[in-house]
């Protein structure tokens, strides 16, 4: 079967009402004129524009996941699948659909921006149904994203991740003036805002589902979005039943369950039997055999996702170990054998060729070098030196791990590696004292499709990449980094703005080198060739709106 193309929109575009002037991370300011966009990466599962009703036609759609720990919650990270049920559950003030790149009004119906780019002002729609039978007003939109700001936050759970900290931390004050109007007022301006409100962390959660339930809302989550929760089993699967007062129209399929799947010869022998409906855990090694089979479709979507070794800088502190690490990985062989040609090399860095900001000049930081790599081993005094690795193990990563292991051995390290459930290998990622912590083999999705939420989030010595990960925050100047990111984000999407990222970039890697790329990547969607109407270039980066998805 031919791929199917997903379709993308062109960036630059400029909404002409009032309730469409959006922006996403690094897109137009509203008040100041200036539109910007950014070229589709993700897609979503259907779109939030107000026409999108869908018929009822029944059926069940399984989607195959990485894994799930039957906790579902905005602020809590556990695994994809988790949080793809998340996705479903609940939608937030604004929303990118990915087939356009522009942020869209989703519980919000409209906004304006202060002139000094500082207050935000939401108008919420009326009569918008929660699950549980209660109505929207601002008071959920208060309870949901304060639990983000506010670490404190008494139904957070244990260990809560908070994508949304970031965004709070340049909160100055966030209040409802009524029940269907909020404002909220930032310290700095922040392009990016209206962006980050589309990500899982912007979701909107009943308040009184979270004040049933408190820290174990994400057993019992309760959103406005186009499926409710059911039932769900630790490594087991997640099952959704269709919500029919979902604002813009029951979804055409009765239920979705999202199983957990792992083995690949089962995922691809689910897909082929119509056991499952779709993935985008697809193996790659599998990709050749399905495209010649009728009764699937593979997509083609675009370059998307990072994959990467993260370095913990307490772990390796000299910087001429952590640049023979980054000199010895053969890029190539990883694209070749891990993900099987479904790729590009990392020619732009952290940014993947299909976001605005790819800048090839970048490549050499992305090379390998073997004798050079030697060389910063011998001069360094560290061969011999036991360095330990650990990645997932499903997917591209196993593979991936097994070459780098073999490049480290080849200029003189004693490498260790161990291979990490997916279910805990986040946890462990987080984890500074884990045996394992030296070398880390993970991946960047990108959840809002801008430069920010590539470069912005694993650079910024504050965050949970360049802090809790990395360490790079205990390196010399590294706070320094963190102006230079605020200027770049707020800059209109062009020439200078790309510039200001390319320079970020290489400062990043050669003075620190706690991330090196490995290679960027699609993750491969296929479905059987009844499943219609999934916008697949979001299923691709981990996003899933089903709501017009039909079997």
């Amino acid at each position: 079967m031919p791929d199917q193309s997903a379709g993308s929109s062109s960036p630059g575009s400029t909404p002409s009402t009032a309730s469409r002037r959006t922006m996403l991370r690094g897109a137009g300011l509203l008040g100041v004129g200036v539109g910007f966009g950014l070229p589709a990466l993700l897609s979503a599962c259907g779109a939030a524009a107000d026409d999108a009703k869908g018929s009822s036609k029944g059926g069940t759609l399984t989607l195959a996941i990485d894994a799930t720990s039957a906790v579902n919650d905005p602020s809590f990270y556990t695994s994809l699948g988790d949080w793809m049920a998340v996705d479903c559950i609940c939608r937030g003030l604004t929303f990118i659909s990915f087939e356009t790149n522009e942020p869209t009004p989703d519980l919000a119906k409209s906004w304006t921006i202060s002139d000094d780019q500082l207050t935000y002002t939401f108008a919420l729609r009326e009569g918008v149904k929660f699950h549980d039978g209660t109505t929207l007003t601002s008071a959920d939109v208060l309870a949901s994203l304060g639990r983000q700001f506010d670490e404190k936050d008494k139904t957070l759970p244990k260990g809560a991740t908070r994508p949304l900290s970031d965004l709070g931390a340049n909160v100055a004050s966030l209040t409802a003036p009524d029940d269907l109007t909020v404002k909220m007022v930032l310290k700095k301006p922040d392009r990016t805002t209206l962006g980050q409100l589309s990500d899982i962390g912007g979701r909107i959660i009943s308040k009184a589902a979270l004040k049933k339930y408190g820290a174990d809302i994400g057993k019992h989550l309760v959103g406005t979005g186009p499926f409710a929760f059911s039932a769900a089993t630790s490594g087991q699967s997640i099952t959704l039943t269709a919500f029919d007062d979902f604002r813009l129209g029951r979804p055409p399929v009765d239920r979705l369950v999202l199983r957990q799947v792992q083995d690949p010869s089962t995922i691809v022998s689910s897909l082929l039997s119509g056991d499952i409906s779709a993935t985008q855990f697809t193996p790659y090694s599998a990709a050749a055999q399905l495209r010649k089979d009728d009764s699937v479709t593979v997509y083609k979507t675009p370059y998307n996702a990072n994959a990467i070794l993260m370095i913990d800088a307490r772990r390796v502190p000299e910087l001429k170990v952590r640049q023979a690490i980054n000199l010895a990985i053969d890029r190539k062989a990883i694209l070749d054998q891990a993900f099987y040609g479904v790729g590009a090399l990392p020619g732009g860095y952290a940014i993947p060729p299909a976001q605005s900001g790819y800048d090839t000049s970048l490549a050499d930081l992305s090379t390998q070098d073997t004798a050079k790599a030697k060389k910063l081993v011998g001069e360094a005094g560290a061969g011999g030196r036991r360095i330990r690795l650990m990645a997932a193990s499903d997917s591209w990563h196993p593979k991936a791990a097994q070459i780098v292991a073999q490049n480290l051995t080849d200029v003189g390290f004693k490498v260790v590696t161990t291979s990490v459930d997916p279910a805990t290998y986040f946890t462990r990622l987080l984890d500074g004292k884990d045996d394992y912590h030296d070398l880390m083999i993970w991946e960047r999705n990108t959840y809002v499709p801008d430069a920010n939420d590539m470069v912005g989030a694993m650079a910024s010595p504050t965050g949970l990449y360049g802090a809790t990960i990395t360490g790079m925050d205990t390196l010399k100047d590294a706070a320094s980094l963190q102006p230079e990111l605020d200027a770049a984000k707020n800059l209109p999407l062009g020439a200078q703005r790309t510039a200001a990222y390319t320079k970020i970039q290489r400062r990043w890697a050669e003075d620190y080198m706690v991330l090196s790329m490995l290679a960027c990547f699609a993750n491969l969607v296929v479905s059987g060739s009844h499943v219609k109407h999934m916008n697949t270039a979001a299923l691709a980066n981990h996003r899933c709106y089903m709501e017009k998805a039909s079997v």
